[in-house]
């Protein structure tokens, strides 16, 4: 089944990742009034915590995406490389079912092992970077977001289920309802006097809400549900692990993927809270989680044409991968400089009024944000080869981000250089291969030049934005 985006996916796409990442950005200013410098610093590192769950999710969730909506758009069956092209536009509810089943059991294992980790490494970190803390309150909270991890990482295989069958709108829904009531009670929790502990209450609320009703919704998309129980062949032991390991090559590789954007992003932040203070790290923490959302909010075109990138590469349609590419490309190029002109301009002035104690120099927040920008952009390219089932990045991915990680805890550990150097060793790091090759070489293989992308960019933007305007629910894409 071919999978083609509507108005209402894109609207939910970006009220999807306003509320995903700038929720953190509308509870900035509360934990910033109402918890202390070093409980706010500690509620940074936790988020960069927490962010460790997608290495445990190993890859997994990505590759169980695309295979599913290669099932979806009626693959005869998946292989570790590559698929076998689509010559029916129904979906194929017998390998889906498979697939389903061997990514349950792949996903609970996945958890089992997160949580013993983190309950064990995990909370020796924070007693250690706390032990000038008094009371018990930072282990209380970390309680909770254990828990919420635990549960986050487990029922995220829903979010793959729903993105491989191209139900944005949905996914969105659920993700949105969720932080709403996280947002909620994390005002609440912290105005009533709760502090950190109430931000775990929270995060625990809005995998709960998440997990119900993306699943309803899955089970709701188009008759779903039924087909897959008229779908009489059960899935036995065999079929679980043929899948595992047909899911297995290429999730390793992912897996790797996702170890070194992890190293990439968000090491800096536990190496800064290792060699400078907790209102130090708060501060370079704040940077990032605000240029992190620029990035995301800018990449909503990215993120929601995955499913039809991988659908025009199975249904062998090159018009259409070339048209999306581009699309997906200009869009980030073109949001991401307005977000950043955006809050250098005008969110900076309201963080200090708020409060005036955070120094959040714009200088360190235009180096955090080129670092984003040159992230994502990569990722705009390699997504095309991920969507045609090859991960030929791995290596280099990996490279770089050990690369990051050496240059900066060298640069703290023995030079004490200073948060700025955390920022450019982050920069040379990307800036050597990954920014400029991946981009390159898609180019290459797509057989579409910088002019083509940016005249098809611009027109399928503007086709979008256009149809925004008029009634009714235009396939855009």
């Amino acid at each position: 089944m071919k999978i083609k985006l509507t108005k209402r996916d894109y609207i939910w796409s970006y009220v999807g990742v306003f509320f995903s990442v700038c929720s953190y950005i509308i509870m900035t200013p509360f934990a910033l009034y109402y918890l202390e410098a070093d409980m706010y610093g500690l509620w940074g590192v936790f988020q960069s915590v927490a962010g460790i769950t997608t290495l445990f999710d190993f890859g997994f969730s990505t590759t169980f995406a695309r295979n599913i909506n290669y099932c979806w758009c009626g693959a005869k069956e998946l292989k570790k490389t590559g698929v076998i092209f689509a010559d029916s536009q129904e979906p194929n509810y017998k390998l889906m079912k498979c697939t389903m089943t061997a990514c349950k059991y792949v996903f609970l294992a996945i958890s089992l092992i997160a949580f013993l980790i983190m309950a064990t490494i995990g909370t020796g970190y924070i007693e250690y970077i706390c032990r000038d803390v008094d009371g018990n309150t930072p282990l209380i909270a970390w309680g909770l977001y254990l828990i919420a991890i635990f549960l986050n990482l487990y029922y995220g295989y829903f979010n793959s289920f729903l993105r491989g069958i191209g139900a944005i709108a949905q996914v969105n829904l659920a993700t949105v309802t969720g932080r709403i009531i996280q947002i909620v009670a994390t005002v609440t929790l912290l105005i009533a006097g709760y502090g950190i502990v109430g931000t775990g209450i929270a995060y625990l609320l809005y995998g709960l809400v998440f997990r119900i009703l993306s699943k309803r919704s899955f089970y709701n998309y188009k008759g779903l549900g039924k087909a897959l129980k008229k779908t009489e062949e059960n899935t036995d032991i065999d079929d679980i692990k043929q899948m595992f390991f047909i899911v297995w090559h290429n999730a390793s590789r992912e897996g790797i993927v996702t170890l070194a954007n992890y190293l990439a992003n968000q090491a800096c932040t536990i190496i800064c809270s290792l060699f400078m203070t907790l209102s130090v790290t708060g501060v370079y923490s704040l940077a990032v989680q605000l240029a992190t959302a620029i990035s995301n909010v800018a990449g909503v075109f990215y993120t929601a044409n995955q499913p039809v990138l991988q659908s025009a590469y199975i249904s062998q349609d090159k018009k259409k991968m070339r048209k999306t590419m581009a699309l997906i490309v200009v869009s980030f190029v073109f949001f991401f400089s307005m977000g950043i002109i955006l809050v250098i301009t005008v969110g900076i002035p309201i963080l200090r009024f708020i409060k005036p104690d955070v120094h959040l120099e714009r200088k360190l927040m235009i180096g955090v944000a080129l670092y984003q920008f040159m992230l994502k952009y990569r990722n705009c390219y390699t997504s095309y080869f991920s969507c045609t089932n090859r991960i030929p990045y791995v290596r280099a991915f990996l490279m770089s981000s050990l690369l990051c990680v050496c240059l900066a805890y060298t640069g703290l550990k023995m030079f004490d250089i200073g948060i700025t150097w955390l920022v450019l060793a982050q920069i040379i790091s990307q800036g050597i291969y990954n920014f400029w090759y991946w981009a390159r070489r898609a180019h290459i293989e797509l057989e579409l030049s910088i002019k083509d992308t940016i005249c098809l960019g611009i027109e399928e933007l503007f086709g979008i934005i256009v149809s925004f305007v008029r009634k009714g629910e235009t396939n855009n894409v």
